[in-house]
């Protein structure tokens, strides 16, 4: 008999802690992520504002511009624009450069003008700008600083 109610009382104590084992908990998990917007210029600098510096070399009819044009990579989560502008250094405000990227084109100044833009890019999307010279300038060199921004529209 004492075998039976020893047993019995293990029985009631293991369905008891079956049933205290069986609880349940929730948890509320928030994940937020950053937005990410990330540009590249020739493959060797990342920030989310970046500047080219320009040379441009006038002589007669010849023209040279170093760099004559600049690859961009841009990495995005969100939609995104990218913007160019120019400011002349010294002596060489005179000279209207010109951008040409990705089917659009305009002129290179002060307001900073939309390149490209898009949705989220799902990795490094490339955009390749050109420039050029757009009016009859003096002979001489002129320097100046071609300003790319990227940011949110």
């Amino acid at each position: 008999m004492r075998f039976l109610h020893g047993l019995a009382t293990i029985v009631a104590l293991a369905l008891v802690g079956s049933t205290l084992a069986q609880g349940s908990a929730n948890h509320q998990v928030s994940v937020s992520i950053p937005t990410v917007l990330r540009l590249r210029i020739d493959h060797n600098l990342a920030s989310d504002h970046a500047s080219v510096p320009v040379s441009v070399r006038v002589d007669g009819a010849l023209r040279e511009i170093d760099p004559a044009a600049t690859r961009l990579e841009v990495f995005a989560n969100t939609a995104w624009q990218l913007s160019i502008s120019y400011t002349p250094v010294g002596g060489g405000s005179g000279l209207v450069l010109s951008w040409h990227a990705a089917g659009s084109s305009g002129v290179l100044g002060s307001s900073p003008a939309i390149v490209a833009g898009g949705c989220a890019t799902g990795g490094w999307r490339l955009i390749d700008v050109d420039y050029g010279i757009l009016n009859e300038s003096a002979d001489g060199t002129y320097q100046g600083v071609i300003a790319y921004t990227l940011a949110r529209p």
